[in-house]
Formats: structure tokens, C-alpha cells, sequence
């Protein structure tokens, strides 16, 4: 049998369940992970009377169910209310007076022990269901994510595109999409490579390929390397395109650029087996060792610069993400604010890259926005370039010019810069 959970396969003549993930799995090879499951397995094997027994029961669910901590809470709470010995007492009552009973346990559970509507619901329906005592709550139609999420009115592509990643971190895939996609078509590049990945998975929407491929290639001109990475795909296999070679490697060039791991990968592979370009393993060689710090910098020399802009909004919606641990969104407001040559962002940034939060790690490409940040006389970015210059970080160690940076950082005010340059006086 396959685990519903893990995917892997195990032996369920001899055991119910999983030997990796120990998820418990019904004979029919279902996976048992919600309350009604739980429940209704454990009184299958021990008998209805086990429920009457708070204590037993939570001991078998601990036992048996060891990775689904909620759903024990859960139970052990609405049993503990004596919802089981309420519900028994009307089990061959009238369907009307069965269900006032469930409603009273619910009502109970709310008021006096304080669990959620629709958690209380859940639990005293999975009892009544377990004790063969039929019970319907009636519930309210559920509105579309569409109508539900537009009434926030929330317009700043930034901030959609914050809210699209929090949804889609706890797997709410539905209000995701919706906030992409509000904020793809104000041009946020991140969130037009998401509706494209989204349409390319077919997650919470129909799989549309023709369209996937228009979100990415709008975010990869918007200059999101994993876009970038995505559009040069499709362009090589010829997907929903024309197969182009010239110009998939350019894409995969444009990727590698901004440090996209794949496209390093990609591109290093094309110099060594001589696809796309002339055979060449010296080139091959640099990009499998990486650029150098003088390297990266004349590289993103060579790029179009953007528009002067102080980038402040695009700053604080970067550490508002911060606040809610979305990193990734964080590294890309610092980015864009980054480019706009705000210097607090560049250093921020440069930080991302260099820890790996929210972005591929890369110490060259945080060297050189460190460096951007320290020539407009930014402490910290100063600092920053001061240790790596004294422990080696990426570029050889150099006494001497870390020295200077924690000169030009205590200068401008930083504390740790001045203690830093008494020791190594």
C-alpha cells in the first residue's frame, strides 16, 4: 500500500500503518487525518463505549495517532464536556431532539471552554457520527475566496503580493492565487511568477499552460531570475512557444546573472557540452566556481540601470514582511528598494544574500551591495564589508583594508566598528 501521507510504499497485511510517517490508513488505503477519521477508527476497535472514558480514549489516540496533536486536544476537550454521555442519552430520540442535544454540546464548548464554532462542530459531530447518533448542523454556504478577499480592499501590488505569499505558505492555495493575481496585474513581477507556476501546476485553478507561460514570461521581463529561468524552459522545449534556442539561452544568461543557482548550472553545462554556444570549459570552469566580487560587480555594471527613486515605500513593505517571517517577500522589497539606490535597503539586501534568507546564497553578489551601500556612507554596510574583508569571507583577508572600512563605520557612528579597530591596534 502507498502512504497517503509520505507516498512511501509499506506492508499493510501486517500493519495499518505507515512504517516512515506512522499515519494509520483505513483498509480501503486512506490515509486517517481528520477527527471523523480518528474517531471512528478508534471506536471501530474498542467499541463505542471507550468514548465514555475520557482518559482511555486520549491514552489510545496518543498511541495510535502520535502525529495528530490538534485532533487529540480536540477530542479529549469535547469529551472532558461529557459531550459523548449527552449524546448517547439521545440516541434513539427523535432527529429534531438529537440535534438540539449536539447544539447544546456545541453551544457548551464555545461559552464555557472556549473553542471556535466551527472546531466545537467538528468534534461533537465526529462523536455523534462515531455513536451512531445522527446529528446535521446547518452551515452556512461558503462565500468565493474571490468575494470574501476582495471586500479587504487592499490596492498596493506590494502588499497583495505579501498576503498571496502568506496564503501560500500555510497552503491556503485559493486566497493565493486571488492575491497574485490582484497584484500581477499592477506588474509586480514576483506575483506574475507565481500566477504563471500556479497555472503550470494547475494549483487552485484548471492547469492552463498557454497562460502559465504569459505570467512567467511577463515576470521574466520584469526581471525575476526564476521567471527568467522558467521562460528559457519553455523557449528550449519549444512549450506554448516557438523553440528558440538563441533566445532560451539568453533568458538562462539573464538567470545566472542574478545568481539563480539553476541557470549557474545550466549555463556551465552549455559551455562544457557546447549547446547553444561554442564548446568551452574554461568558461565552463568560471561559472562552476562562481564569479568574483570585481566580476559580479562589472557584470550588474553592464545592466540598465533603474530610474532614481528613493525606494522607501518598497523598504517598509519589505520589513512589514519581516514582521511576518515572510522572508522571501522580504528579500524581494529589499531588492527592488535596492535598485532605486536606497542605501538601508542595499545593505539589507546584501545581508539576505549573504545569510541565504529568502534568496540564494551569494556572498559575491552581497559584497557588492555592501559595497553600493557603503559609498553612500551607510555604517553598518561599512562594517559589514570590515568583516568580511578580516575573516576572509569570499574575498582574501586584508588587515588593512578592513581596517579602513571600521575606520569609515566608527566615523559614522557605529559601535561595534570602534570596538573592533581597539583590538586590532
Amino acid at each position: 500500500m502507498i502512504c497517503g501521507r509520505c507516498e512511501r510504499e509499506f506492508d499493510h497485511k501486517k500493519q495499518d500503518f505507515c512504517s516512515y510517517c506512522k499515519t494509520v490508513h483505513t483498509a480501503d488505503g486512506e490515509p486517517v487525518r481528520d477527527i471523523n477519521g480518528v474517531v471512528k477508527y478508534i471506536v471501530d476497535r474498542f467499541g463505542s463505549e471507550v468514548l465514555l472514558d475520557r482518559r482511555r480514549t486520549d491514552a489510545l489516540v496518543a498511541d495510535i495517532f502520535p502525529k495528530e496533536n490538534a485532533i487529540r486536544r480536540l477530542l479529549y476537550v469535547a469529551l472532558y464536556d461529557g459531550c459523548a454521555k449527552k449524546l448517547i442519552g439521545v440516541r434513539g430520540k427523535p432527529f429534531e431532539v438529537r440535534c438540539a442535544a449536539a447544539a447544546r454540546c456545541v453551544k457548551s464548548l464555545r461559552d464555557e471552554v472556549g473553542l471556535k464554532g466551527k472546531s466545537a462542530a467538528d468534534a461533537v459531530e465526529a462523536i455523534g457520527q462515531a455513536l451512531g447518533c445522527e446529528i446535521a448542523f446547518k452551515r452556512p454556504a461558503e462565500t468565493p475566496v474571490s468575494v470574501t478577499e476582495s471586500k479587504k480592499n487592499i490596492d498596493d501590488a506590494a502588499e497583495q503580493y505579501s498576503l498571496g505569499r502568506h496564503f501560500d505558505r500555510i497552503k491556503a492555495y485559493d486566497k493565493a492565487l486571488y492575491w497574485f493575481e490582484q497584484s500581477a496585474l499592477q506588474d509586480c513581477g514576483e506575483a506574475q511568477y507565481y500566477v504563471g507556476l500556479y497555472r503550470l501546476e494547475g494549483r487552485a485553478c484548471a492547469q492552463d499552460v498557454e497562460q502559465a507561460w504569459e505570467w512567467l514570461l511577463r515576470g521574466a521581463e520584469n526581471g525575476i531570475p526564476a521567471a527568467q529561468y522558467m521562460t528559457a524552459q519553455f523557449l528550449a522545449e519549444g512549450i506554448s512557444c516557438e523553440r528558440n534556442e538563441e533566445l532560451a539561452f539568453k533568458w538562462f544568461m539573464e538567470a545566472a546573472l542574478a545568481g539563480y543557482d539553476e541557470a549557474v548550472n545550466v549555463i556551465a553545462l552549455c559551455y562544457e557540452n557546447g549547446v547553444y554556444v561554442s564548446k568551452n570549459p574554461d568558461i565552463a570552469a568560471k561559472w562552476r566556481g562562481g564569479l568574483t566580487p570585481e566580476q559580479y560587480t562589472e557584470e550588474q555594471a553592464e545592466q540598465p540601470q533603474p530610474l532614481s527613486n528613493d525606494g522607501e515605500e518598497l523598504y517598509q513593505s519589505a520589513r512589514r514582511c519581516l514582521s511576518e517571517q515572510d522572508y522571501e517577500g522580504a528579500a524581494m522589497f529589499y531588492k527592488r528598494a535596492a535598485e532605486m539606490g536606497h542605501a538601508r535597503a542595499q545593505c539589507s539586501y546584501g545581508k539576505c544574500l549573504y545569510l541565504g534568507s529568502g534568496v540564494a546564497k551569494n556572498p559575491a553578489a552581497a559584497f557588492s551591495w555592501f559595497a553600493r551601500s557603503a559609498e553612500q556612507n551607510l555604517d553598518i554596510a561599512q562594517y559589514n564589508l570590515g568583516i568580511m574583508y578580516l575573516k576572509g569571507v569570499y574575498v582574501e583577508k586584508n588587515r588593512d583594508e578592513a581596517k579602513r572600512f571600521f575606520e569609515l563605520a566608527a566615523q559614522n557612528g557605529h559601535p561595534e566598528a570602534e570596538k573592533i579597530l581597539a583590538k586590532l591596534k
